[in-house]
């Protein structure tokens, strides 16, 4: 059974449940210690979604002392998190960059703000060698099949 948190939008995620329920996945909606989503039967494997690099790099800069809080407690817990980038492509000077990694977000330009790609690159690999983290990317239309795929593999 998976465990969402309850902090998630339901506008947000929508399509997750949908996709839940399409594939009779069983799922329930309480409050997380930390993270979005959990599998019962793992609890210290915990996926953080994020909705898009912007996001992230929000947590990276303006969020990072509570962001950081929320690694340190992950720490405690003895537990693994997947942060979960729901955006696996971006443009840079018109060509479409493909995001496998962290070190694809180099070249990653704001929208609004002058945050650049490189600081971000540096902030996560940082907090990857400090903290049990790992950073994935995938499309928004597949994120609740890759939930599931990492709640399962891990």
């Amino acid at each position: 059974m998976i465990i969402i948190d309850s902090r998630e939008k339901a506008h947000a995620i929508q399509k997750i449940i949908d996709y839940f329920q399409q594939n009779e996945i069983e799922y329930d909606i309480s409050k997380l210690y930390i993270g979005d989503y959990i599998n019962y039967s793992n609890p210290n494997l915990i996926i953080d979604r994020k909705k898009n690099i912007a996001e992230i790099a929000q947590n990276c800069t303006v969020d990072h002392a509570r962001f950081k809080r929320e690694l340190e407690r992950l720490v405690k817990t003895d537990s693994k998190m997947i942060i979960l980038v729901e955006q696996n492509t971006y443009k840079d000077r018109g060509k479409i960059i493909k995001v496998n990694s962290i070190k694809d977000l180099m070249l990653w330009t704001p929208k609004y703000g002058n945050i650049c790609g490189i600081q971000i690159y540096r902030i996560l690999s940082s907090w990857c060698s400090k903290y049990p983290i790992e950073v994935k990317f995938c499309n928004k239309r597949s994120t609740g099949k890759e939930i599931i795929r990492i709640l399962s593999e891990e």
